[in-house]
């Protein structure tokens, strides 16, 4: 069932344009403004403890939506009804039509050469979260853009099937509410951004080890082992530096385009992206082998 959903979902993904109805950053957006309003994201730093107790308050809030939707399949559905819900779920998490529309303008941007609209493309991504740093430059802009698209593409895509493979549509819908969260709060310079942050670095720690790998294997495996390796087991560094190191060292840029991607930045962003899509359908590669040997539903 959930291989039948990944394949329908990331098919239909790619050949209808989402509405914002349709995707989780609505509702995600919707559900912050209704704890704002009732008062049950407050943050209170004193001697009681408070701080604590927000911040687990913050993390039960992220969770309950999924935990409602798991007793709902459990009791409520049946496989039909769920193989149905869990697709819509998954549809509505997965993907990003707002940073499809910026990628492809950033690349209408760089075939014409307009660094300027690069530049102002690169800063619609969002980088908050991520805490990614330019000089300014027509170059490190490029570059920048590349590496941040690679981790978007897996905050919207990988992370999102591992955790639907993982723990199905409660997992996915818990991962993409946190995320947006975390976005969110960060943007705002919220009091619970590093609470979300944190959440967000346990959250990410497997799966993006797992991207990662799937990286070392659809691209340059021998030159890309020794990165993964290096940081599979530490917890010093973040989940974008993972995968950034990694993605780099797997697909890097040969003389000849490192030669274009000065005259036209589109060049870097191309390479990860194609290294991106080659590690979803590993992903699904995999999904497909442990659903024949029984170990997926």
């Amino acid at each position: 069932m959930m291989l039948m959903s990944l394949l329908l979902v990331l098919s239909l993904e790619r050949l209808i344009t989402k509405t914002p109805n349709w995707h989780i950053e609505k509702y995600a957006g919707q559900y912050r403004a209704f704890l704002q309003d009732k008062g049950l994201m407050q943050f209170q730093e004193s001697e009681g403890g408070n701080e604590k107790a927000s911040t687990a308050t913050f993390y039960f809030f992220l969770l309950l939506p999924a935990a409602l939707l798991g007793v709902v399949e459990y009791w409520v559905l049946g496989a039909f009804l769920t193989f149905i819900e869990q697709s819509i779920v998954l549809f509505v998490c997965i993907g990003c039509p707002v940073l499809r529309a910026t990628y492809k303008n950033f690349l209408n941007a760089a075939e014409r050469g307009d660094l300027q609209a690069c530049s102002m493309y690169t800063d619609q991504l969002g980088h908050c979260a991520s805490q990614v740093d330019s000089d300014g430059t027509a170059g490190a802009e490029g570059k920048s853009f590349g590496q941040h698209l690679t981790w978007l593409n897996y905050q919207h895509y990988a992370a999102v099937m591992l955790w639907f493979i993982a723990f199905g549509a409660p997992g996915a819908l818990f991962y993409s509410l946190s995320r947006s969260s975390t976005e969110a709060l960060c943007e705002a310079n919220h009091p619970l951004k590093d609470a979300a942050g944190r959440l967000m670095f346990a959250l990410d720690y497997i799966p993006v080890r797992v991207t990662a790998f799937g990286m070392l294997m659809m691209g340059h495996f021998s030159r890309a082992l020794p990165e993964w390796l290096k940081y599979a087991l530490k917890f010093d560094v973040s989940a974008y530096d993972v995968l950034t190191q990694i993605s780099s060292q797997a697909e890097m840029l040969t003389p000849e385009e490192q030669q274009l991607q000065t005259e036209n930045a589109s060049v870097e962003p191309k390479v990860l992206v194609k290294l991106a899509k080659r590690n979803v359908i590993f992903l699904l590669v995999i999904t497909s082998a442990l659903t024949l040997v029984g170990s997926l539903a």
